[in-house]
């Protein structure tokens, strides 16, 4: 799969503007290949997923990544692996398709295949869920203006997996405006 930023068409007439999210910590290396002047940033744990802890995954997402997806964003992570299912890190291939499948349960009212192999084992999770991590995601269904989530990754491999000096670099010099992109 060729490395591209996906972009929509402000000239839709329900176009509600983009929101890019950078999964920390190897998802900060899509920097060096493109330039936002604002960083959103998400954290999609794969140990909490390879622990069974999908209640985590679903509090700990931040605010503005649910408020972006209730107002229609089209928003999309980036993560990178060094290895994985088609190149796609664990917090995209199960994480993110497991977001999408509570998200498009509770806002929706709708029950979403999955095409991981991980369905069965997404309505068990779900079962689990406790209403206060219910009550988070639900609230912000009185703010939906679209239909359907607009909810996508753009992956690729990197050898700088774990290497957090490197991203702690590659964010300084981000700070400092010294990528060229």
């Amino acid at each position: 799969m060729k490395f591209q930023i996906p972009y929509s068409d402000p000239d839709h007439p329900d176009y509600p503007g983009m929101a890019h999210y950078i999964n920390l910590s190897n998802g900060i290396e899509v920097l060096l290949r493109e330039f936002w002047s604002q960083l959103n940033v998400i954290r999609i744990q794969s140990t909490k997923l390879e622990l069974g802890q999908m209640e985590d995954v679903i509090y700990d997402l931040d605010y503005d990544f649910l408020l972006h997806l209730a107002l229609g964003y089209h928003v999309t992570v980036y993560d990178f692996t060094k290895r994985g299912r088609n190149k796609q890190p664990r917090a995209i291939w199960q994480g993110l398709e497991w977001i999408k499948f509570v998200l498009n349960r509770v806002w929706f009212d709708r029950e979403t295949k999955c095409e991981n192999g991980m369905h069965v084992h997404f309505i068990s999770e779900y079962c689990k869920l406790s209403k206060k991590t219910k009550a988070k995601i639900k609230y912000f269904k009185k703010f939906l203006k679209t239909d359907h989530l607009r909810l996508e990754a753009v992956t690729d491999l990197t050898t700088n997996d774990g290497n957090y000096c490197f991203y702690s670099e590659v964010l300084d010099k981000w700070l400092k405006g010294e990528i060229k992109i």
